[in-house]
């Protein structure tokens, strides 16, 4: 699937002071901003130059994230260049392009608008505010080409006066394309919350939307963790599980961007087999190791409500080939449980990782990499079996894993039109739910725990024991125990700020470095999931309100969405390895979101909540539609602006996907009266806090339902 965009956007991970005009997916001109400061002394006595050009930023030069469309502009931000801040807005109407530079304080710098692409070619100067380059009309405010003051730089520039606001123009008669024009038009339709939500889905999207990127090389859009990262490693850089994360999360916003990285970071399978821990446009690809198979479950997850048929058969056959690499890679020791391992062939060489991992494949290092959980103590002291090209330990987290994907690739296949592939994922399923119940139950515990070859439970516990959750693996009465036992107890997983990658009571916990004690949101959000399909739903929403409480903590304080967060303090600038605007930090909204509207791969689409503070969401896309969401002491839904559901006191409803004869699941707080404007359930029942069943009252919309306890 190639991907070919036509428009103006920060596609070029050098920098979002970059604007690139794409056609059909190829650079027709970039055009750069920049800050000129002549007050800079020369950085040597002997030095030949004065002044500095401010012409790379990185997120840590970003004062305030702005607003950014998914696929396009308007984009807007602060930024700051040596102590002086100032505001770049930039729009898009109708093909043109207009970017602001704003100073916000006294300053003599000077704002500088590059001609970056095509390089070499010279602008036609028609005045001394006005030009052609490369086709495209250029208008300048507040800068002009030199005439009298002169920059030592290679590209054909403008340059503005001092401390003052500098504005270029790009348009062309032949390219008028519908965009999104000015950043209120963007906000009217972009993803939003209220009362405890407030800033939440903004900030969510802001660091996706500013991260997304267009790869050159392989021609494909994607959201990478980090456009900082890419400048780092020169070009993008695309993790496996990351990107299915990201693609859940800008599914609500933005369906097609979603779809664009789910594309994106599946690509690499047509040349290797598996999905890769991580693919750059250069053409570096690890090709020893995959990452966790959540591919299946978030796919389902974003089109389970309302399937592209035509779009889930070409992901379909490359999940599928995925799904295959596990048991025949990773099953080290042939006990039908799957470990984390790293293979020796085919050999590779990529020496910029060398600084990293003096060993790129077949070590103990490479294989707790496999896992996204980099240096867990989990796997401290765990030998690698270098003839199994494993890890001598069974995973819960991979056996889950694998669980999962068997029931997304069963849900999958069943609407495709595939009754045996589906039969046999369910089978596949139910054989790995046996081993795992049989062998990973440390009963002795209470908690589903790795096991060492030699037949030992691991006693190192994170927060992966709980993820036979997700796949219904655990029985009610395990799942209980454990999550009473051990999620909320304070001195292993719960707290103000929750859930720490290792127990608090391991001895790596005060490390507080990475997956070494630290708050990560993949994990809140998978046990989130697991707490939701077992229908522990107030402990879910507490989880929520924690995790979104200390998110916003973090990004009211300071404007940061952090790969991680500190487990007593909820910091995130408190270490140097917590990259400050990395996408999957959003996770902790995205959970929260989850308490209003979601949808449950295992055939639900829930709304509302019994626990969580009031908050409202508007502009959900959710199966093809656009929701808004009211939670206070009832619970309102619209659907394409019209009222879809009405509860009058606070409940959970959970609506049934397909088509068999499930029932409606509403958890209650009280007495209390819903109506659905869905005629499709004039038949179906209504299952109240698990104990009391209510008929459907025909009403000339919809149904409606009442009862009288909870």
């Amino acid at each position: 699937m190639i991907h070919r965009p036509t428009g103006w956007n920060t596609w070029d991970f050098r920098g979002f002071n970059r604007f690139v005009y794409l056609r059909d997916g190829r650079t027709e001109i970039t055009l750069q901003m920049a800050i000129w400061d002549e007050d800079v002394p020369p950085p040597a006595p002997d030095s030949r130059q004065i002044g500095k050009l401010y012409s790379t930023f990185r997120w840590t030069d970003v004062v305030r994230l702005g607003p950014h469309a998914p696929l396009g502009l308007p984009a807007e931000l602060d930024f700051k260049a040596g102590e002086t801040a100032y505001r770049l807005s930039a729009t898009d109407r109708d093909g043109e392009l207009r970017v602001e530079v704003t100073p916000l304080g006294e300053s003599r710098q000077r704002v500088v608008f590059l001609l970056a692409t095509p390089f070499g070619e010279t602008p036609e100067v028609r005045s001394e505010r006005t030009g052609v380059f490369a086709g495209w009309d250029l208008q300048f405010e507040g800068a002009a080409w030199p005439s009298r003051y002169f920059l030592n730089i290679a590209e054909p520039y403008a340059v503005g006066e001092p401390g003052r606001p500098a504005v270029m123009i790009a348009s062309r008669a032949d390219r008028k394309l519908p965009s999104q024009g000015t950043v209120e038009g963007y906000e009217a339709v972009a993803l939003d919350g209220g009362g405890a939500l407030a800033d939440a889905p903004k900030a969510m999207m802001q660091a996706i939307n500013w991260n997304t990127l267009f790869d050159t090389r392989r021609r494909l859009v994607s959201s990478p963790v980090s456009r900082d990262w890419c400048y780092d490693w020169q070009g993008v850089l695309v993790f496996c599980w990351d990107t299915f994360f990201v693609g859940a999360m800008t599914a609500l916003e933005s369906p097609e961007l979603a779809r664009l990285n789910f594309e994106a970071v599946t690509r690499a399978i047509d040349e290797i087999g598996h999905v890769p821990n991580y693919f750059m446009a250069h053409g570096a690809v690890s090709l020893d190791r995959s990452m966790p198979p959540l591919g299946a479950y978030m796919i389902w997850k974003t089109q389970a409500l309302r399937p592209d048929r035509g779009w889930l058969e070409g992901m379909y056959d490359r999940l599928v080939r995925w799904h295959g690499y596990w048991m025949t890679n990773r099953d080290g020791n042939g006990d039908g449980l799957l470990e984390w391992g790293t293979n020796a062939e085919p050999h590779y060489e990529f020496p910029q990782l060398l600084p990293y991992n003096p060993s790129l494949q077949n070590t103990a290092k490479c294989a707790m990499y496999e896992s996204g959980l980099d240096n867990s103590p989990m796997y401290d002291d765990v030998p690698f079996n270098h003839q199994a090209n494993t890890l001598e330990l069974a995973d819960v987290a991979l056996n889950s894993y694998y669980a999962m994907d068997c029931e997304g690739l069963a849900w999958i296949a069943e609407w495709l039109g595939k009754p045996e592939d589906a039969a046999r994922f369910r089978r596949e399923h139910a054989e790995m739910k046996e081993r795992i119940n049989a062998q990973l139950w440390d009963d002795a515990n209470g908690i589903y725990a790795n096991r060492h070859w030699d037949g030992r439970f691991s006693s190192r516990w994170s927060p992966t024991s709980f993820f036979p959750l997700i796949a219904g693996i655990a029985p009610p009465e395990r799942a209980e125990r454990m999550v009473r036992e051990h999620l909320l107890n304070e001195r292993e997983f719960w707290g103000r700020y929750v859930i720490p990658a290792i127990a608090r009571t391991d001895p790596a916990y005060p490390d507080n470095d990475y997956w070494r004690g630290r708050i990560w949101g993949p994990f809140n959000f998978l046990v989130a999931e697991g707490l939701r399909r077992y229908r522990m739903d107030d402990v879910a929403a507490e989880l929520s309100r924690r995790g979104l409480e200390m998110f916003l903590e973090n990004w009211r304080a300071d404007g940061g969405i952090y790969e991680n967060y500190n487990a007593d303090t909820g910091k995130g600038a408190d270490v140097w390895n917590a990259a400050r605007l990395y996408h999957w930090g959003g996770l902790m909204a995205y959970i929260a979101i989850g308490e209003l509207i979601d949808v449950e791969p295992a055939g639900y689409v829930r709304f509302g909540s019994v626990a969580f503070p009031a908050s409202s969401m508007r502009n959900v896309h959710v199966g093809g539609s656009v929701y808004r969401v009211e939670l206070d002491d009832g619970l309102r839904v619209y659907r394409d602006d019209q009222l879809f559901i009405q509860c009058t006191c606070r409940a959970i409803v959970r609506l049934p996907i397909s088509s068999t004869d499930s029932p409606v699941l509403i958890t209650a707080a009280g007495p209390g009266k819903l109506s659905v404007a869905d005629p499709a359930l004039a038949a179906r029942t209504a299952l109240v806090n698990g104990r009391v069943s209510v008929s459907p009252r025909p009403q000339a919309a919809g149904v409606e339902y009442q009862w009288d306890s909870a």
